[in-house]
């Protein structure tokens, strides 16, 4: 009894998850400690500067590898947790992934017709996933878009209902197999393990943004250097996703081409003047910088300008793809923001008036500032915990695991008498 006690109590006991987060500029990992549901706590966060990998793909095994390491030890030796993780949560996202449309059809019975259970709507899913996939490509994640039954009645969950085959359609965010074997691989051999691999669309949706809001409709816009992704929720469902070749990297090329400087040097004026929308900041004095061997004088509205016609570009994206959505006018949430992109000064605001839309941060996180530069590897940590089977029997999770028994219970009722 002594050594079940002992298991049980270690299987309750808190523990702590990691979520890392790969991009084109920087690897950041973040680490939480979890007790349950309602107890979630932020351990610490590291980030490194990306290496050996370039054009979405590991180019140098080594490099890459060690930047993984650095990054997951750093994090270790910060949060002073030393060996008490050695597997990780993956999150994919950008250039990574790609996505396509995919719709199966499976029949339900011969004759007749049955009531629909969970099973069947796993297998029209598979199904889905079969049919929108190539040889070379692993689903990360599938977004259902909407169920049909009987070609005449479209439902959001067509459990309960009866019908004779069931029709799904379904968004797929795919990856090529071989970069994501590599991308493990670098995992493993910096001494870590990946435990599952999330979606960073998926995860950063699933923390930030709540069932109601994506029930009466919300726009999730993820700012990162190269690449924005556009995310519209209606009826709680992933109703459109799009990406536009935006990022902070954009911004920042324009003005060392339009500036004739390099890139680091106008990564460095955007961060210190580069606000949107505010023609009285610094008033009309000039900065100084250095280039070359002498200093020059440039004026604010050789700053402001650039930024204000990219940033123009990037609201036409989110304006477009909510038109393309079909639910222009019904996004009564309105949108959440996330990104280190999405930290520029006054982006938010500028946003907000030009879309007539309300603006929020995705994530606000105690002790942690910018916590929008760390949504995403943060939101992978939690959907760590939740993807665990902790998880399942947490009680103070929204739908405590007695409920979730009983409704199982009624499942297979249905399935099997």
């Amino acid at each position: 009894m002594k050594k079940v006690r002992d298991l049980v109590g270690q299987f309750f006991r808190e523990r702590i998850f990691c979520g890392l987060d790969i991009g084109s500029q920087k690897i950041k990992a973040s680490l939480c400690k979890v007790q349950d549901a309602e107890n979630f706590e932020l351990l610490g966060v590291y980030e490194v500067d990306t290496r050996g990998f370039k054009d979405a793909s590991v180019n140098d095994l080594g490099e890459f590898s060690g930047a993984i390491s650095a990054a997951l030890d750093g994090l270790a030796r910060k949060t002073k947790t030393g060996s008490r993780f050695r597997d990780v949560y993956l999150g994919l996202g950008g250039e990574l992934v790609e996505t396509r449309m995919s719709r199966a059809v499976i029949p339900l019975t011969e004759r007749g017709n049955k009531v629909i259970v969970p099973s069947d709507v796993k297998a029209a899913r598979q199904q889905a996933r079969l049919l929108g996939m190539r040889l070379e490509e692993d689903v990360v994640e599938d977004f259902v878009r909407q169920f049909k039954i009987d070609d005449i009645n479209v439902a959001l969950n067509p459990v309960g209902l009866y019908g004779r085959k069931l029709e799904v359609e379904v968004l797929l965010v795919l990856i090529n197999n071989t970069r994501l074997r590599n991308i493990q691989k670098a995992v493993k051999q910096a001494g870590y393990e990946v435990n599952k691999v999330f979606f960073n669309g998926a995860a950063l949706s699933e923390a930030s943004i709540g069932h109601q809001r994506r029930n009466d409709g919300c726009v999730l816009v993820d700012v990162g250097a190269r690449k924005t992704e556009i995310y519209i929720f209606k009826e709680g469902l992933l109703k459109h996703f799009n990406f536009a070749l935006f990022g902070g990297d954009r911004i920042t090329a324009r003005l060392a081409k339009e500036l004739k400087i390099s890139f680091a040097l106008a990564e460095d004026i955007k961060k210190s003047y580069g606000r949107l929308g505010d023609k009285t900041q610094h008033g009309a004095e000039d900065i100084i910088i250095k280039k070359d061997q002498g200093f020059i004088p440039i004026r604010h509205a050789a700053i402001r300008g650039p930024i204000d016609e990219e940033v123009g570009v990037l609201i036409e994206h989110i304006r477009d793809s909510i038109a393309a959505s079909g639910y222009e006018g019904q996004i009564r949430s309105g949108i959440v923001m996330a990104g280190g992109g999405a930290l520029m000064p006054g982006l938010m605001e500028h946003v907000e008036i030009s879309l007539g839309l309300p603006v929020t941060a995705a994530r606000s996180i105690p002790g942690l500032v910018p916590a929008l530069l760390y949504a995403v590897s943060t939101s992978i940590a939690e959907m760590g915990y939740k993807g665990s089977m902790r998880y399942v029997f947490d009680t103070r999770k929204p739908k405590d695991w007695w409920d979730a028994l009983v409704s199982r219970f009624r499942e297979m009722c249905n399935e099997y008498f």
